[in-house]
């Protein structure tokens, strides 16, 4: 049993953690199914997140964004209210899944030209303007494309929808909106297309290097908790970050940089998307039927690992149990509406910041190490 001596301190102060192994450890702790370690499968794992989320969730972004695909073309051919509702309907559908297949491409030039935002306005104009021929493979690019681009193209275009519609009577805003929705379907089949055939490959590289995919995938896992989901979702936009025990960092609420920007209303929901797929990798939920396969809390449960907190010996699995339990109840004291919440500093949005905090060190320091692997990402937030 690997136990992990664990001191809770207040948020943002010093996490201290020591490691050890009690007797009954094995000589190599967290190893690859056998082979220099534990005895856990850990092709079990990779192959649960492959079949069960990765495959399902991005097979459903393609279908989704093919759906999109035919309303923009549909609208754009000619443009109407009726139409233009579809386009809405279809786009946030599409977002929502997203949310799940993040997490797999993350920092990519895929995921990049998917999911920047802020959106470049300024720059999407220009491109609208252009005759010469757009080239979306520029990474300068990346903020002018994606979800959320379209989402500013059929929005936030003009203040009212007949204004949207009218703009879409000019052959320069249908040409862009299909130009962004067809090179959202192609990119998505190219990157189903260039995982499928290293699939089998990555489900057996599961060794604790820095390269294996097992260690790869638990990375992005982490990294995309802490930036797209802590960061990107909530801390930037409400400018959590600003208060009195860290004055030399603290920022301004950002409500410009909230998610789906020009439909705000969706805001939490893409949110609570990112997080059931935060707790289906956790857990090993399946993304299809929402069944339990296997994931990070089998192979917890499995080493034993166990933490002290304040003198108190308890599962690890347990405790991040409980910091999803804390979590939960931050989110339900935040709204729908992102924009309208973030326009000053919200003390529930600093609530679910320092919930959503507490899960990334006990997954980021704690199961990490449990697990035998390092961080192979740098940041400057002491966790």
């Amino acid at each position: 049993m690997k136990k992990i001596v664990y001191i809770i301190l207040p948020i943002f102060t010093l996490f201290y953690f020591v490691s050890c192994s009690s007797s009954d450890d094995s000589s190599d702790e967290g190893g690859n199914g056998g082979e220099d370690g534990d005895s856990f499968d850990r092709v079990s794992l990779t192959t649960s997140w492959v079949n069960n989320l990765l495959m399902p969730a991005t097979n459903d972004l393609k279908s989704k964004l093919e759906t999109l695909n035919s309303s923009v073309t549909s609208f754009a051919d000619a443009p109407d209210a009726t139409k233009l509702a579809a386009v809405r309907t279809d786009l946030f559908e599409a977002y929502k899944v997203w949310q799940h297949v993040e997490m797999f491409f993350y920092g990519s030039g895929y995921s990049l030209d998917m999911n920047s935002y802020p959106t470049d306005v300024t720059k999407i104009t220009e491109n609208i303007d252009s005759t010469t021929p757009v080239d979306l493979n520029r990474t300068v690019l990346n903020p002018t494309q994606g979800l959320p681009a379209m989402d500013y193209l059929i929005n936030g275009l003009a203040s009212t929808d007949n204004d949207i519609i009218t703009r879409y009577g000019e052959a320069k805003y249908q040409n862009y909106l299909k130009l962004l929705s067809e090179r959202m379907v192609t990119i998505t089949t190219t990157a189903l297309n260039d995982f499928e055939a290293v699939k089998d490959t990555n489900i057996n590289s599961v060794d604790n290097t820095i390269s294996s995919y097992f260690s790869i995938q638990v990375n992005d896992f982490v990294q995309y908790t802490e930036k797209s989901f802590r960061e990107a979702k909530i801390a930037t936009p409400s400018g959590t970050r600003n208060r009195d025990i860290f004055p030399t960092i603290s920022v301004s609420a950002s409500p410009d940089f909230v998610e789906s920007l020009y439909s705000p209303e969706n805001s939490k929901i893409l949110y609570l998307e990112a997080y059931d797929a935060i707790q289906d990798f956790y857990y090993g939920r399946s993304y299809t039927d929402n069944n339990n396969t296997v994931g990070l809390q089998e192979y917890l449960q499995a080493l034993g690992t166990t933490i002290m907190i304040n003198g108190d010996d308890i599962l690890l699995n347990d405790y991040i149990i409980s910091l999803f339990g804390n979590i939960d109840t931050a989110n339900d004291n935040i709204t729908d509406n992102f924009y309208e919440q973030t326009q000053d500093f919200n003390s529930n949005f600093d609530a679910v910041f320092d919930a959503i905090q507490e899960f990334v060190v006990a997954v980021k320091s704690n199961a990490v190490n449990a697990f035998n692997l390092t961080i192979d990402f740098v940041d400057s937030d002491g966790d």
